[in-house]
């Protein structure tokens, strides 16, 4: 059954980009950039009252190669290893089956 919400923990997002972005080797890590602003916001408790707040913005999120197994890393080879040459040329000799009826 489908859900509405997937959760993911930082390595399986990590492991997710390393395969969209076809990487195969090196450690990397995941940098998130986030911006702060100053604010005066109202409590949902005590709508008379104004506090001072923080709003916090999540900017962008960037794959970086990290030098050797720093805490926090991914093996890429581990995650997303290379397929090997004899699997890559067996299914390259196969021929698509027609998904038409003659």
């Amino acid at each position: 059954m489908p859900t509405s919400e997937h959760k993911y923990s930082i390595e399986e997002l990590l492991s997710a980009l390393l395969r969209d972005q076809g990487i195969h080797e090196g450690h990397w890590a995941l940098n998130v950039e986030f911006s702060a602003t100053g604010a005066s916001v109202k409590p949902h408790d005590a709508a008379a009252r104004t506090l001072p707040g923080l709003i916090v913005s999540m900017n962008s999120a960037t794959l970086r190669r990290a030098d050797g197994a720093a805490a926090g890393t991914i093996d890429a080879a581990v995650v997303n290893p290379r397929k090997s040459a004899a699997s890559a040329k067996s299914s390259r000799g196969r021929r698509a089956a027609s998904t038409t009826l003659q």
